[in-house]
């Protein structure tokens, strides 16, 4: 059955306009039409090659450096095949964050770990333990790459997974939630993408709010629907429908959206998007203070920003969203033999 909006426009129609509008997309909204999330390990680097090394900026998006030694169960991933035996090669070769959860475990998101539909090579990543710039630290050798077995690429849910090491850390670990937890303040840390449009070489912290998930779902559903408008009106004077026709079509459509986020997801922001978690934080751990020390809460996963802006990260209404570290203390402690 063809759904049709007060002027006869063809909703079906439009789906199809939006699917083929590629030539809209942000940069950081992959050319193929896949998540903007996915191969961070060729992806991040590659656009780490690109831009120059730059630590004089103050943000992640909108946050400020990290004090050294600040975080210690900061973990970052590097792509093994990029390095040399110099500190500065790690730089150019990070592509994740993670977190020290055990003397041997690194906890991080699924997609850092999953390249070409399937688990990454153990091999082929190593994680840099107890760096604040990235030309300093201790590289460890990865033994086994875990990810989660219902993790889905298409939506991103169950965005999780685990780095055995080869060796010990003595480094401090970061405790994980127990509980569920959803509003409150929150910190985001690690190397991603600045607003300047560079990468630090030193760690960035970001103080953020954690918010219900109902809003980071109206807030992401709003862009979608801007979205929508915007490739409709693209074609419209070649398809002569006029702009009643856009705006009718776009609410129709707009009303049948379902919600992006799923129960194992949280998010975390602004309502002005001012600091957020951007390219090559992903896997990082967004924690909240209890009793005076860290607990970690999240795992930096995705984001949305509009077709028309430069990153999908930063965007007012469109909170970061995060892996709900609350509903896998089963899983993780049953992959670490605990």
């Amino acid at each position: 059955m063809i759904v049709k909006a007060t002027n006869g426009f063809r909703l079906t129609m439009a789906a199809s306009l939006l699917a083929g509008a590629a030539m809209l997309s942000p940069a950081q909204a992959q050319e193929t039409g896949a998540r903007a999330e996915l191969a961070p390990m060729s992806r991040v680097p590659a656009l780490r090659a690109e831009k120059a090394k730059d630590d004089s900026g103050d943000r992640v998006f909108g946050g400020m450096q990290a004090s050294s030694g600040a975080y210690p169960f900061q973990v970052a991933l590097l792509a093994s095949g990029r390095l040399d035996e110099a500190p500065s090669s790690q730089f150019e070769a990070q592509f994740c964050g993670g977190s020290l959860i055990a003397p041997g475990w690194v906890l991080t998101a699924a997609h850092c770990l999953y390249d070409s539909g399937a688990p990454i090579d153990a091999a082929s990543v190593t994680a840099l333990i107890g760096a604040t710039a990235l030309d300093e630290g201790t590289r460890y050798t990865v033994a086994e790459v875990i990810v989660h077995p219902d993790y889905n690429e298409k939506n991103l849910d169950n965005d999780i997974g685990l780095l055995r090491l080869d060796s010990q850390s003595d480094a401090p670990a970061i405790r994980m939630v127990a509980d569920d937890v959803e509003t409150g303040p929150a910190t985001v840390i690690g190397w991603g993408l600045m607003d300047d449009g560079n990468f630090p070489v030193n760690l960035m912290e970001a103080d953020i709010e954690l918010t219900s998930n109902d809003a980071c779902n109206a807030g992401i559903k709003q862009i979608y629907a801007r979205d929508l408008a915007m490739v409709l009106d693209h074609y419209s004077g070649r398809m002569r429908y006029s702009a009643e026709g856009v705006a009718a079509a776009t609410q129709a459509i707009a009303a049948t959206m379902r919600d992006p986020l799923t129960d194992n997801m949280l998010c975390a922001g602004l309502a002005d998007g001012a600091r957020d978690a951007c390219n090559g934080d992903s896997g990082g751990p967004l924690f909240a203070m209890r009793d005076g020390e860290p607990v970690q809460v999240g795992i930096v996963s995705w984001g949305e920003g509009p077709m028309d802006g430069d990153a999908a990260c930063g965007h007012a209404n469109a909170y970061g969203v995060y892996t709900r570290l609350a509903n896998y203390e089963d899983w993780i402690g049953e992959k670490m033999g605990q």
